[in-house]
């Protein structure tokens, strides 16, 4: 028994046998052995119920039915010739072991099944249960869940224990490289550039490193690193003086890694809803618009007078503006920074996209360095040029759009301009304007729209973030 045993489990690890075919084979030679061995195989019955649980397991409940039938149907077989007519007495054991065997295997299908219906919905409520917990979290959190205003706390706490002439705090991207979360104020981010290696260093690492005149603080909550804060000092540091701030930077970083956390599961959400948005209109609205504009097509071809042809026709030519119009939605929902992407590269591609679907020449100059701005600071300021250039591609009724992105973190600007008939009264529908400045002033950046001055007509849009290095 136990040499076959270990023939089909060394058959199973190879490959050659299948676990719900190991299952049939075991229950038919225990059967088999229990039978041929009477009365001494009564010993060997209880093992009936090992090939039940495996059959069971691997197949659930048809692996279950085929190893019971293969007990069944060899014990049955190997009685007749050995043990003649069998009698009640005689099969008691056989019987009450298979029913052991068939218990325990329906136990185990079961489970299964329970864990299986289970499974579908338990990450929707460990997410529920988690949200719940962050919603009632978030009112009670004196230091809120900004993360640049948390970075701004970890700098000014670096001032009471060092000289600091600059800093910055870099953490993680989405794709794992360092980016600047926060400049200290009135610094040069040139100050920093090219100290991506160092940065990575003092990520790695559990203490202060120093490069001459540039220190790198990690700001750890326990074993974990959420950022480094990255100081320009006049002269080298004191290496004790920079243990002391690590050390006091302990509350801020515990405070600054919920801060990331909530931030990107904030991005994702939005993400993800904006693209549900995009399927919806797609799928819904879109579809039964154009097929409105086949409709009208129809009518069209039986129109009996000239009169209702031109109605028909600019009916037409409607349906066809609104569909437009909402193919043009579904690809502003669906244009999102990705990753390896600058601000700069999505400005200029949804400008070349106006381009293509409009009478408008577009004009793009592009001023982007390596160092890139937070993502959630990027999406907003690119989800302002392109509110921007879609209000100028529907209402300027210019021929020209000039657009102009300048990334130099922290400072950034973009500018829109047109050379169309200047800014209209607005309607009180229209939402447009305001909430391009919610979203400028949800990251500290200032909004300006004018009619362009001089002879030239046409509106100007600029959205600045920061101030140019060298400037007070």
């Amino acid at each position: 028994m136990i040499a076959l045993a270990a023939v089909l489990s060394v058959a199973t690890l190879i490959g050659r046998v299948s676990e719900d075919l190991l299952a049939i084979l075991e229950g038919g030679a225990v059967a088999g052995i229990g039978v041929l061995t009477q009365p001494a195989g009564t010993t060997v019955l209880p093992y009936l119920v090992v090939p039940m649980l495996v059959g069971a397991t691997a197949a659930r409940m048809p692996g279950l039915v085929r190893v019971l039938v293969a007990e069944a149907l060899v014990a049955a077989v190997a009685w007749w010739p050995v043990n003649g007519r069998p009698t009640l007495s005689q099969t008691r054991p056989l019987l009450l072991w298979l029913g052991a065997a068939l218990l325990v295997g329906l136990v185990v299908v079961l489970l299964q099944r329970r864990l299986e219906s289970r499974s579908d919905t338990g990450s929707y409520r460990d997410a529920i249960a988690l949200i719940e917990q962050l919603d009632a979290l978030s009112g009670r959190l004196s230091g809120g869940l900004d993360p640049v205003a948390l970075a701004e706390e970890l700098m000014a706490e670096a001032d009471l224990f060092v000289t600091v002439q600059q800093a910055a705090v870099f953490t993680r991207t989405p794709v794992g490289t360092v980016a600047p979360l926060r400049y200290s104020t009135f610094s040069a981010p040139q100050a920093f550039v090219g100290l991506d290696d160092f940065v990575e260093n003092c990520w790695r690492s559990d203490r202060p490193l120093i490069r001459e005149n540039v220190a790198g603080v990690p700001v750890r909550t326990g074993t974990r690193t959420v950022g480094v804060l990255t100081l320009d000092l006049p002269r080298p540091a004191d290496h004790r003086s920079l243990l002391r701030l690590q050390e006091a930077l302990g509350g801020l970083a515990l405070q600054l890694h919920a801060a990331l956390l909530f931030d990107s599961v904030r991005a994702h959400a939005t993400s993800e809803e904006r693209n549900r948005l995009a399927r919806e209109v797609h799928d819904g609205v879109a579809q039964d618009v154009a097929s409105l504009g086949y409709m009208v097509d129809g009518l069209s071809a039986a129109a009996t007078t000239d009169d209702q042809r031109e109605q028909l026709v600019a009916l037409r030519r409607e349906v066809t503006r609104v569909v437009a119009e909402l193919r043009a939605s579904v690809y502003d929902l669906r244009n999102e920074m990705r990753a390896g992407q600058g601000l700069g590269q999505g400005v200029s591609a949804f400008a070349r996209q106006i381009g293509s679907r409009s009478d408008l020449t577009v004009h793009v100059r592009l001023d982007e360095g390596a160092t890139r701005l937070r993502p959630h600071v990027e999406a907003e300021l690119l989800r302002i040029a392109q509110e921007a250039m879609n209000n100028a591609r529907k209402h300027s009724g210019g021929s020209n759009l000039w657009v102009s992105c300048t990334v130099r973190p922290p400072y950034a600007e973009i500018e829109v301009i047109d050379d169309g008939v200047g800014l209209q009264p607005g309607r009180h529908d229209s939402h447009g304007l305001r909430i391009m400045r919610e979203r400028a002033e949800g990251i500290g950046a200032r909004l300006e729209v004018a009619n362009r001055t001089g002879d030239t007509s046409g509106t100007q849009l600029r959205v600045r973030l920061g101030r140019p290095a060298g400037t007070t």
